[in-house]
């Protein structure tokens, strides 16, 4: 999935997931379902929740939630829409908390729409921009 390794690599750019020396990381999905959208059923799209596990991780983690909330603005733009969907969007736990770090899971509501496309007799398979989607009216991708 595109959205998974983007938010990695955006967090990794920024140094935000090496500031433990001890620390390690791993992104795991929950709760996934797919949601056909096309007329033609060539579309479909995942949703899911991405768990980011965190062990040992120094403080502060303003940074880090900054990060995510400006990547979520940008790539999962229509989780924030609304007060509702705002308060599922991101969550986050914290275990073994010491003086200077702590164990902290964050949970993102995502989702990404995928196309199929026949190309030269075999099919391809493109992730949709949500900007994209989002400034294009639904019913062409068959939603009513």
């Amino acid at each position: 999935m595109k959205k998974i390794n983007q938010l990695k690599q955006f967090l990794l750019e920024r140094n935000l997931l090496n500031n433990s020396t001890t620390g390690t990381h791993q992104f795991t999905i929950k709760d996934g379902f797919i949601e056909p959208f096309s007329v033609d059923n060539s579309g479909f799209q995942y949703h899911f929740t991405l768990t980011i596990s965190l062990s040992a991780y120094c403080y502060p983690f303003n940074e880090l939630i900054a990060s995510i909330v400006s990547w979520m603005q940008s790539n999962q733009p229509e989780a924030l829409i609304n007060t509702q969907s705002r308060q599922q969007a991101i969550k986050f736990n914290l275990d073994n908390i010491t003086d200077n770090q702590c164990d902290l899971t964050i949970e993102l509501k995502l989702s990404e729409r995928i196309k199929a496309t026949k190309k030269q007799d075999k099919l391809e398979f493109d992730s949709l921009s949500d900007r994209l989607i989002l400034q294009e009216p639904l019913e062409k991708y068959g939603h009513k």
